[in-house]
């Protein structure tokens, strides 16, 4: 019994570890392992495989699509009709006409096709030769719908929906690439944290060593030792807190890194950063180039014709004009004219005497017809127009707010980002300054003319100088993004 229980035991086991294999295999997470990761190569993973990225992508896709369906308008139809009717062993009648249509841009349709028609009953109009007849023509609006219709402006629309499916990319791109650049100068900020704990707690350590070994020779007193013993506790919390943080701000930074699937294009597999990781900055993410006054006419410049926003409003001001001009065709009444030549399929034609030639086309063997429609009042027609009007001033409106509201965000941020700088400027001197006097007094101490409790006390200030520092500096870089993001740059790079 007991190793039929040993047996089950080892079989349990066994399926246990297979299923914690097989569940880490299809949902464990693939691991960047660079040592050092930049920002260029921290965009170029998200460019290259996000998912909202890659989802992004496809709305110029399905504006192509659109524009080719709005040029489906103008494609040539062959059509074919065919009737016939039986009764009592007599053909009442059988109709047979097969035609090709080819719509033209200027919304004249050229038709050919052949007609035969017989029967006992047939209708008098449809009555042709036995051999049928072909016949070709044309179909002409000379009222409404001759400079404009329906199928030019669905074209014309469509086209314009590349630049607004265009802006709309660069928009959706451009708000994961901030939220991604704030993530990553989160952890910057929260590696150099640790980085400068890292240091004053080996200090703090160092020190207190030291102390102690100074008590031992009876050159300082026993309480210094606590004192200084007290600080290493605290550094030694602080850098705990600071490497929590850290990996905290990197798995924050995961949530935008993803790879493609080897077998399949279309399934995203998300990324982790190694622990052994830690973010970079380049010489070119440095620089102060966005600080120039020229820069800055520079972006706003830009930003009044290329900014996502803009590109948009434009873009649909620009399909309202088209709506608005075909509104107006249709307070025109519609006179449509159509010709068709008729000709025997021997060749043939009709009676010569009547004339030779082309004569025979045009004044015997042909069908000629007009319509004529025109609404009395067009209260329809008139509704339309001015709901397009009204349509078009209210975004000539919102562009000019919106145009406004994003001139003052350049502003604003570009503000910031001088202030920044200055207050970065500042604060290196204080840091400087808290260094001298930290430095002024260990040599103090050393000369027995100073403390620890006064040593931690500088040493605290130069600390607080330090992460103050390094929060503008961090401060600093998000408001070059956020410029960039206010400017409407594609991929928030120059």
């Amino acid at each position: 019994m007991k190793h039929k229980n040993r047996g089950i035991y080892a079989l349990f086991l066994l399926l246990s570890l297979g299923l914690t294999f097989s569940a880490r295999g299809q949902n464990e997470d693939v691991w960047i392992e660079e040592q050092a990761f930049s920002m260029e190569e921290f965009f170029t993973n998200i460019i290259q495989h996000h998912p909202v990225v890659r989802q992004a992508r496809f709305l110029s896709d399905l504006a192509q699509q659109e524009l080719r369906l709005a040029r489906g308008a103008f494609d040539p139809k062959l059509k074919s009709n065919f009737d016939i009717k039986e009764f009592g062993g007599t053909t009442y009648y059988k109709t047979w006409d097969s035609k090709l249509e080819v719509p033209i841009w200027f919304n004249t349709d050229l038709n050919v096709g052949y007609e035969q028609n017989e029967g006992e009953y047939l209708n008098e109009q449809l009555q042709n030769t036995s051999e049928g007849l072909i016949y070709a023509g044309v179909s002409l609006p000379v009222g409404r719908r001759l400079f404009i219709d329906e199928r030019r402006a669905a074209v014309r629309q469509a086209n314009l929906m590349q630049d607004m499916a265009e802006a709309e990319k660069i928009k959706e791109i451009n708000k994961v690439l901030l939220k991604a650049a704030k993530a990553y100068w989160d952890w910057y900020n929260a590696y150099q944290n640790y980085l400068i704990y890292e240091e004053v707690e080996e200090l703090a350590r160092e020190r207190y060593n030291a102390i102690v070994q100074q008590v031992i020779n009876g050159d300082v007193a026993p309480f210094d030792s606590l004192k200084a013993f007290i600080n290493y506790q605290q550094r030694e919390v602080q850098k705990e807190q600071a490497e929590l943080d850290y990996t905290n701000a990197g798995v924050m930074v995961s949530n935008f890194l993803w790879r493609s699937a080897q077998n399949d294009d279309m399934k995203a597999i998300p990324l982790q950063l190694a622990p052994s990781t830690y973010p970079v900055v380049s010489d070119s993410l440095v620089k102060n180039q966005l600080l120039d006054v020229q820069m800055l006419t520079i972006l706003r410049d830009s930003a009044r014709v290329n900014h996502p926003e803009i590109i948009k409003l434009d873009t649909k001001i620009s399909q309202l004009e088209i709506e608005q001009r075909l509104n107006r065709e249709f307070l025109k009444p519609e006179v449509n004219l159509k010709y068709n030549f008729l000709t025997k399929t021997t060749g043939e034609g009709s009676d010569s005497s009547n004339g030779s030639g082309n004569e025979s086309f045009f004044l015997n063997d042909y069908k000629l017809g007009m319509e004529l429609y025109f609404p009395l009042f067009l209260r329809k027609e008139r509704a339309k127009l001015e709901k397009t009007t009204i349509k078009l001033e209210q975004n000539y409106y919102e562009r000019q707010n919106q145009a406004r509201t994003i001139e003052n965000e350049i502003i604003m941020v570009y503000n910031s980002l001088s202030n920044f700088s200055e207050l970065m400027r500042m604060q290196q001197r204080m840091v400087d300054n808290y260094q001298a006097l930290l430095n002024g007094e260990l040599i103090k101490f050393e000369n027995g003319e100073s403390s620890v409790f006064l040593i931690n006390t500088r040493e605290t200030e130069l600390l607080d100088a330090r992460i103050k520092l390094l929060k503008l500096q961090t401060q600093y870089e998000k408001s070059k993004i956020e410029l960039l993001y206010a400017a409407g740059i594609p991929y928030l790079q120059l």
